[in-house]
């Protein structure tokens, strides 16, 4: 793990990654807007990396919540749209405080993790251009999202301690 703060080449930055219950949630929406949930699935150790087609770099499938939808809700929903992957048992990890550049604004994103038993049948599709699992234990290639490999390392770690 790295300390905090992080940034990407975009200039977007991973303030704070905080362990919190799922119904700590409502508070922390307050102050700062939760509107997107990322999935850390795993298998044996190894994190399920996407190749996103807009930002053109590795990073964890998830996306923006859509009307009326719940964090959960979205998480399950952006993992099936991203990965094909369904039926799954999320569980709630974090939350991860970002400081945005485009349009700038701070935001709070929830992040759940599955622990995937089988290598899941993955669907190639337009945001998802290829999909790898990489081992947060592997250094950060230039073309993965640095801020997605942290949130990935940590919720790795806090599984396993």
């Amino acid at each position: 793990m790295v300390e905090l703060p992080i940034c990407d080449r975009a200039g977007n930055a991973l303030l704070e990654f905080r362990f919190v219950t799922e119904d700590e949630l409502g508070r922390l929406a307050e102050r700062v807007t939760v509107p997107a949930s990322l999935v850390v699935a795993v298998h044996a150790q190894a994190v399920l990396m996407m190749f996103d087609s807009r930002r053109r770099q590795w990073e964890l499938p998830g996306g923006m919540r859509e009307a009326g939808e719940s964090p959960r809700e979205a998480a399950i929903r952006e993992l099936g749209e991203e990965t094909g992957i369904q039926g799954v048992d999320l569980s709630f990890a974090a939350v991860a405080e970002f400081d945005l550049t485009k349009p700038e604004r701070r935001e709070l994103l929830t992040v759940y993790r599955v622990q995937l038993q089988l290598v899941p049948r993955l669907t190639v599709n337009d945001e998802a251009l290829d999909f790898r699992w990489w081992s947060p234990s592997e250094p950060v290639s230039e073309d993965m999202s640095p801020l997605d490999a942290e949130i990935a390392r940590r919720v790795v770690q806090s599984s396993t301690s």
